[in-house]
């Protein structure tokens, strides 16, 4: 799907996102020597994971006919639509794998923008919201999990 036309076809677009980021923590996990960055990868793992399911559950309240159709604006970028690719090394250290998770994590604003841009329904725009939230609470997440005290 190059550009998606309705609300759901963000939905399925961003589970497919955090789907395909889990997967790559998993692989960089399994490669990477550094003893932090393992822990981190594996709490990545679980938080993208989370993340899927609860946009997989919003798409149980939106079916592929009755989704709102998305009005025209502009295109999503390329960086929107290839944010699956992580920029780590085959074994990356702590600092790579965290700057990786929190840069790759800016990238679904976009995909949110759209949402919100494309109606004034409110049923939309909290929709919009519960998923900004949640990407807000995963950024939490990662800065308390990555605290040194």
């Amino acid at each position: 799907m190059n550009q998606p036309n309705t609300i759901f076809d963000i939905l399925v677009m961003l589970a497919d996102y955090h789907r395909q980021r889990a997967a790559q923590y998993e692989k960089l996990g399994v490669a990477s020597e550094d003893p932090r960055a393992k822990i981190l990868l594996e709490r990545l793992v679980e938080l993208e994971t989370q993340s899927m399911k609860v946009i997989q559950s919003e798409m149980q309240h939106i079916t592929p006919d009755h989704s709102t159709y998305l009005l025209s604006g502009p295109k999503l970028s390329v960086a929107a639509l290839h944010a699956s690719e992580c920029c780590c090394a085959g074994e990356p250290n702590f600092q790579e794998t965290l700057a990786c998770a929190l840069t790759s994590d800016g990238r679904v604003d976009e995909l949110l923008d759209r949402i919100e841009d494309c109606s004034a329904a409110p049923s939309v725009l909290e929709l919009a919201q519960r998923l900004r939230e949640l990407e807000h609470t995963k950024v939490l997440q990662i800065a308390k999990f990555t605290r040194e005290d």
